[in-house]
């Protein structure tokens, strides 16, 4: 390769990435027992307190698990290069949204994609030149990642299928530790990770817990020394291979380390969990009594940091953006009232709810929900589409990074679609329960609560989204000051006069707890203050369809 080629992870640099590498983990490593902890006590506190009443009228519908599309469609093979047909079957959200793929209908499983961190573009114009038409690319993030080649037989095949694959890269979750507090310890811990390297704003998941914080691992690396080693080397044919030499290094030291620690970590703390519980049990009244003066004093520390703060965004940000959300969103939620209700009238006038159907016609009905242009939230589809395509280009300069008006318009239309389901399910438990004479009246009450559930659905959406836009500016500008200025009363925790208990306090938790109380009603309260106008707008919707919100 010649001298200008050599390794340019010399010695010198190899010891710095190591170094780097085990500074980040013994931040996570002093993180996650922290955070353990705090999932621990989170769990033992719910277990305590009495539920909150559920505004909602509308039940809960159960997790979808019918199939969303099957169908043949040709895949390449990601080491030999060569095209098989296979049968594929796009899962729902009891699978995670999964896409499995068989040799042939009703043969062995071959494979799955987890759709994950994952989009989906068409086939360029050099591929289709290459490989031919009707071609689907499943496209990783992270360049590491495999890219899925797929061909359907039809461009209508291939649009249907784009919609299904576009559907689980948005929904489709990543692997997660089964243990709900590994899990809730890794958010904490990652979280707290990402802010004492200065890395702020909006982030989501598309790996395994060690895999994610390999990534971060590899994001710091990059930044503090890795970017500097690729840009000294020099230009030249050879270039690329060194470039990607130093990379596959960096990847293979990196995610060794990690996977080792994440393992050592969780095995620490599931090898204290019984002790840990049985002391946090035996603490939890004094917990709670102390935890209230700890948050009383975080709030007194760190209000005149908070309220300038919302004072601030409240008229620069929350505003304005509520002001070009609401009417388009709102127009989403009367459409959804008006379609649900026209489709549900439909099918009983076409006899479609008979005993001898109805179970069928009900499942086909909660797969037209998903259905982006017929079905029920026909309309509905529409409304949010332009709202993602043009009518918040005025606002999405307000945004945070990683917070955009995909995120909104999945937001949305999430939420449209989780009320109809639940409405369809409240439906066909009413007609079930011996509801039969009289359909009309069923659904009518059906819909009054629709429309009940509306309003508190257009609610959360809203907070939803000016939580998202603010999530950067607020850990910016707010937790990362508010951290310094709390630091004392790590004093009044250490000084709590029972054994063990300063133990169980994280005071970082404790303030997160308290800002984020604060922010929530500060955005709730924005959201309540301009919400008369759009409670009023669904109701119309309700009345001209002659129901009245329940």
């Amino acid at each position: 390769m010649g001298n200008a080629f050599n390794n340019p992870l010399d010695e010198s640099k190899q010891a710095r990435m190591n170094e780097i590498i085990t500074d980040v983990l013994g931040v996570f490593a002093k993180e996650f027992p922290l955070h353990y902890k705090d999932a621990l006590i989170a769990k033992i506190k719910e277990e305590l307190q009495p539920e909150e009443p559920d505004e909602r009228l509308l039940p809960d519908a159960p997790t979808p698990d019918y199939e969303f599309k099957s169908g043949i469609l040709t895949k390449r093979g990601d080491v030999v290069k060569n095209w098989k047909q296979r049968y594929f079957v796009a899962t729902n959200a009891a699978d995670n949204f999964r896409i499995d793929y068989f040799e042939k209908e009703g043969g062995k499983l071959k494979g799955s994609v987890n759709c994950c961190g994952y989009s989906v573009e068409d086939f360029n114009e050099l591929e289709v030149i290459d490989m031919g038409q009707f071609g689907i690319k499943i496209v990783p993030y992270d360049s590491r990642r495999r890219t899925w080649y797929l061909k359907a037989e039809t461009e209508e095949e291939k649009n249907e299928w784009v919609k299904v694959f576009k559907n689980a890269c948005s929904k489709a979750r990543p692997p997660r530790d089964k243990d709900s507090l590994i899990a809730h310890a890794f958010d904490g811990a990652y979280r707290a990770v990402r802010w004492h390297y200065g890395y702020y704003g909006w982030y989501s998941y598309s790996f395994s817990e060690a895999e994610q914080l390999g990534e971060l691992v590899s994001s710091i690396l990059y930044r503090e020394l890795i970017s500097g080693v690729i840009d000294g080397i020099p230009a030249g044919p050879q270039r690329g291979a060194v470039v990607n030499m130093v990379r596959k290094s960096v990847d293979t030291t990196c995610m060794a380390a990690v996977g080792a620690a994440w393992n050592g970590s969780v095995q620490a703390c599931n090898g204290l969990k019984t002790s840990l519980e049985s002391a946090v049990r035996s603490l939890i009244t004094p917990v709670l009594e102390q935890e209230v003066t700890l948050k009383i004093k975080i709030s007194e520390t760190t209000s005149n940091n908070v309220n300038p703060f919302l004072s601030d965004v409240g008229g620069r940000i929350c505003r304005p953006v509520l002001k070009a959300c609401a009417s388009p969103i709102t127009r989403a939620y009367v459409a959804a009232v008006q379609g649900f209700t026209n489709f549900m009238r439909k099918q009983i006038a076409d006899n479609s709810f008979s005993k001898d159907n109805f179970d069928s016609n009900i499942r086909w009905a909660h797969r037209s929900v998903e259905y982006w242009w017929s079905g029920p939230l026909e309309d509905t589809n529409r409304i949010c589409w332009a709202l993602y395509t043009s009518d918040l280009t005025d606002v999405a300069a307000f945004f945070a990074d990683g917070f955009t008006s995909y995120s909104l318009y999945s937001l949305v239309l999430d939420g449209i679609r989780d009320l109809t389901h639940r409405a369809i399910h409240a439906f066909d438990t009413a007609y079930k329960e011996g509801e039969t004479d009289n359909l009309e009246r069923l659904l009518n009450g059906i819909i009054a609560k629709y429309v009940h559930d509306a309003k508190l659905s257009l609610k959360s959406v809203l907070t939803a989204i000016l939580g998202g836009i603010l999530q950067s500016p607020i850990e910016t500008l707010v937790f990362t000051p508010c951290l310094e200025l709390v630091k004392p009363i790590q004093d009044v925790i250490d000084a709590i006069p029972v054994p063990g208990l300063s133990d169980l306090f994280n005071l970082s938790t404790l303030m997160g707890e308290v800002l984020h109380k604060v922010l929530d009603d500060g955005v709730a309260a924005l959201v309540s203050g301009a919400f008369g106008d759009v409670a009023s707008q669904i109701d119309a919707a309700g009345h001209g369809l002659g129901v009245q919100s329940a």
